[in-house]
């Protein structure tokens, strides 16, 4: 185990108060972006008093875990026909149409009356969406951890959606790209999930104090179970299947991959792992070898009983945090090339660590390498188990983060200034360095 940083010592010591602003209630953690948060604010609330205020776009769901962790849990239902209404008369303002799904005049009244009324350190805000948030309490220092560059997500959409569809994506990419921008100057640090998040906000916002802080997986729920392998050749995708990407990378794989894989291997099997499949996802289940199981109570069961993860995502912008579920799980993966750029901080290599396909084609040859293979199945999942527990565990990045955190913060009440040197010594804690990269990607 690590020891404690001075900088994150003297921040454990400090006792912040933390304001956290998210988008979504952040449990259960069962999907991206609320593992994210929910790893955050357990990390803080076991030092620390943190506030968590969220909005909520659909049904509310148990807050009592959260609410054990945290001085508060206050959460703001949208109405999802109203947030769509919004963000559709928005059309004819300047501004993301996602900024106007996520308004709540109820939120916004809050956030104003505790910063009014309470004396906050500092504040962190989940995701792009609530940076207006943060602008009404003016006075307490915050972090923003946008994830990703969502902008450059909306541009992949505008490329893949249905035609009619494409020219509101893509004026939302240039609207959240002009926007992300903006927000350089309004925030003490911006966080992403990924170096190549980090780098791509930087170009088009050179003057931002963007730091990457790395995602981990909770290896010791995702490791390998002790349950035999499926008889037949299994291929299994986990995820939230009402998802776009998802949905697209799926469908896709499915219709113009699988039919292929199956003139090989006659008896191959796809497991489609998910709740809330949209029809054309529920569609798949009639294809010859497919299963669609819709919501599980544990994923982990299919992982260990497959022969290989497949992630053929062509809309991917970050980690994807399934692929780290999946090698923890000692489960060799086929993906897409940008599903493997998000691995670039771990060093992952197509070939040595997992096998990344540009093509369709690519797709069925590593597909297929890997089902008649059982010794390189093993040889990949073993290597890429090892490569991810050296860069994507919790325990480590969330000691980063918390230091960045402190080192944003005003010192609580009463209690001394983080020291200048601890100051400077941040950024290096925030984000892995060159030579720390490079030793991971040798």
């Amino acid at each position: 185990m690590n020891e404690p940083t001075p900088l994150l010592r003297h921040v454990a010591r400090a006792g912040l108060r933390v304001l956290y602003l998210c988008h979504r209630v952040p449990y259960p953690p069962d999907k991206g972006e609320k593992i994210r948060a929910y790893h955050q604010i357990r990390a803080l609330s076991e030092r620390h008093r943190v506030s968590v205020l969220a909005l909520c776009d659909g049904p509310v769901p148990d807050l009592a875990p959260l609410a054990a962790m945290c001085e508060r849990v206050e959460v703001f239902p949208l109405s999802r026909p109203a947030s769509y209404a919004r963000a559709a008369l928005g059309a004819w303002r300047p501004r993301p149409l996602s900024l106007s799904f996520f308004e709540s005049r109820e939120m916004a009244e809050r956030v104003r009356e505790l910063a009014r009324r309470e004396r906050f350190d500092v504040a962190v805000v989940y995701c792009s969406s609530m940076a207006p948030y943060a602008a009404l309490a003016p006075d307490v220092p915050a972090v923003l951890d946008m994830v990703d560059v969502d902008s450059a997500k909306w541009a992949q959409y505008a490329r893949f959606a249905p035609l009619a569809l494409r020219p509101v994506y893509a004026l939302e990419a240039r609207r959240l790209r002009r926007y992300e921008a903006s927000l350089a100057g309004r925030f003490q640090r911006i966080a992403f999930a990924t170096g190549n998040e980090t780098r791509l906000y930087k170009a088009s916002a050179p003057a931002a104090k963007a730091v990457t802080l790395l995602n981990g997986v909770d290896v010791d729920f995702f490791q390998p179970l002790d349950l035999p392998k499926a008889s037949k050749p299994t291929l299994v995708f986990t995820g939230q299947m009402d998802y776009f990407a998802n949905v697209d990378g799926v469908t896709h794989f499915a219709r113009e991959v699988f039919p292929r894989l199956r003139q090989r291997f006659p008896e191959i099997e796809l497991l489609i792992v998910g709740r809330s499949p949209v029809a054309a996802v529920r569609d798949l289940g009639e294809l010859p070898g497919v299963q669609v199981t819709g919501a599980v109570g544990d994923v982990r069961p299919f992982l260990a009983r497959a022969w290989v993860f497949v992630a053929p995502l062509r809309i991917a912008q970050g980690v994807q945090n399934k692929v780290l579920e999946a090698i923890a799980s000692h489960l060799p993966v086929v993906c897409t090339e940008r599903v493997l750029a998000g691995l670039a901080d771990g060093g992952f290599r197509s070939g040595r660590d997992l096998l990344a396909a540009a093509t369709d084609e690519g797709m069925e040859r590593a597909v297929a390498a890997l089902i008649a293979d059982e010794r390189e199945r093993e040889r990949l999942a073993d290597g890429a188990r090892q490569r991810l527990l050296a860069t994507y565990r919790w325990a480590p990045n969330l000691d980063r983060f918390e230091e960045l955190v402190g080192a944003v913060a005003r010192p609580p009440a009463g209690s001394p200034a983080l020291p200048v040197e601890s100051r400077r010594a941040e950024e290096e804690a925030a984000a892995p360095g060159a030579a720390a990269l490079e030793a991971r990607r040798a």
